[in-house]
């Protein structure tokens, strides 16, 4: 269900109860694409049932789901048509459209094409925890982040809050701890580094390490982060349960259980399958997180604010843009 995770951090005035989220997710239901229309993004059921709630409450952990359409026509066939219509006016007028036509000619081809395009359609799962006062969302971009994030703000209220999750050592200083431990005593028990890694050096042309299944606990990498190259990426597991790449902006990627962390629900279906899993995953990750923040120092005290469009999910030694949540 979850394969990157972005955490966030829940400030005052947010719905009590999944019914108020309901409510205030039905203002904005997801709808394709116009035919002119480039993109499109609204909520939608997380069974995927048609005319489905669009809040599922399971164990107490709530899931939602954003879907974001978009039309793409390619650059060439928009400079193409525009440039048929820029000979075809020089031809009947004698004269070469200015740069300001240009740009008409240019959205007119943009409007002409769009009806053709095929809609692209990708999906953002929604956790939340309202207990711990989580937000998580499976966004494997900021982008879509910021998509999620926004719609929320303008649909919970005024006084709605989110904070960037914040802990006191940022992961790159952390990470950059764990691998220069040869004793590897610096890492807490329940977390092993696995074999994936990025090393990204300093100035105007930096130098970057890529390590792929490869054993990162090595004199080699030490000597890297001597260097002054600092992690941007390092492929962790959890408790032998659970492995995911850790970002410097403390995103989660590539999440994956290990085999036979689901095997209990395998032979359940449809509905009771969706809750099996729900249950399940965030059951592990709520185990998992907290840990992960005491590895990174402990959590900082969240603001009460929400991210700036592009901020990402920060540390307290890291500047982190923030803006009020107050439509």
């Amino acid at each position: 269900m979850f394969k990157n995770l972005m955490l966030y951090r829940l400030g005052p005035g947010w719905p009590a109860s999944a019914d108020q989220l309901e409510a205030a997710l039905a203002a904005e239901p997801f709808a394709e694409c116009g035919a002119t229309q480039q993109k499109s993004a609204g909520w939608v059921p997380p069974r995927g049932e048609e005319h489905g709630a669009l809040v599922e409450s399971v164990d107490g952990q709530w899931i939602a789901r954003l879907a974001i359409e978009t039309k793409a026509v390619p650059g060439d066939a928009v400079r193409r048509k525009t440039q048929e219509a820029a000979d075809e006016i020089e031809r009947t007028t004698g004269r070469k459209p200015g740069k300001k036509e240009v740009r008409d000619l240019r959205d007119d081809a943009l409007l002409a094409l769009l009806p053709q395009a095929f809609p692209r359609r990708s999906l953002v799962t929604v956790w939340i925890d309202p207990g711990n006062r989580w937000l998580a969302l499976d966004a494997g971009s900021q982008g879509k982040a910021d998509e999620v994030i926004t719609s929320l703000v303008r649909v919970a209220g005024k006084g709605f809050e989110i904070g960037l999750l914040q802990t006191h050592s940022s992961p790159q200083g952390a990470m950059a701890a764990w691998l220069a431990d040869p004793e590897g005593d610096a890492l807490p028990h329940a977390f092993n580094v696995e074999r994936e890694c990025e090393l990204k050096g300093s100035g105007d042309e930096p130098a970057v390490v890529k390590f792929t299944r490869h054993p990162l606990q090595t004199d080699e990498v030490r000597q890297h982060i001597r260097e002054g190259k600092l992690p941007t990426r390092l492929a962790l597991g959890w408790s032998g349960r659970l492995g995911f790449v850790l970002t410097q902006a403390l995103q989660l990627k590539k999440l994956a259980f290990q085999e036979g962390v689901f095997e209990q629900d395998a032979a359940t279906k449809g509905d009771d399958r969706f809750d099996a899993d729900v249950a399940l995953l965030t059951g592990e990750l709520r185990a998992m997180i907290p840990e992960l923040i005491d590895a990174l120092g402990g959590e900082v005290e969240p603001g009460a604010a929400t991210p700036a469009p592009g901020a990402q999910p920060g540390t307290s030694d890291e500047p982190a843009a923030l803006a009020a949540a107050t439509p």
